[in-house]
């Protein structure tokens, strides 16, 4: 059974309210996304805060998780990783 949290981050995202994955994971727990993304809990933590380094397997699972458009979810992560480029010019 999928956690009800995923219906928040579906409405939130549908909505344009989040604008970060960061954003995400504090509605959801990590090991939560985890457990049901089947990846370990530290490369996962890892791939969020470098969302450069996420897959299209990733983010298309997260999208499936989320029952999202995987293209919303690309979006919250172009603006993560435009956002991290931005601030290492500085």
């Amino acid at each position: 059974m999928k956690d009800p949290r995923y219906k928040a981050i579906k409405s939130l995202i549908e909505s344009k309210s989040i604008n970060s994955l960061k954003d995400i994971f504090t509605v959801i727990p990590l090991t939560v996304v985890k457990k049901d993304l089947k990846v370990n809990y530290d490369t996962l933590r890892r791939k969020v805060q470098n969302p450069d380094m996420l897959t299209l397997k990733n983010v298309m699972g997260m999208a499936a998780l989320f029952d999202v458009d995987p293209v919303e979810l690309f979006r919250i992560v172009s603006n993560d990783i435009a956002a991290k480029n931005k601030s290492r010019k500085k």
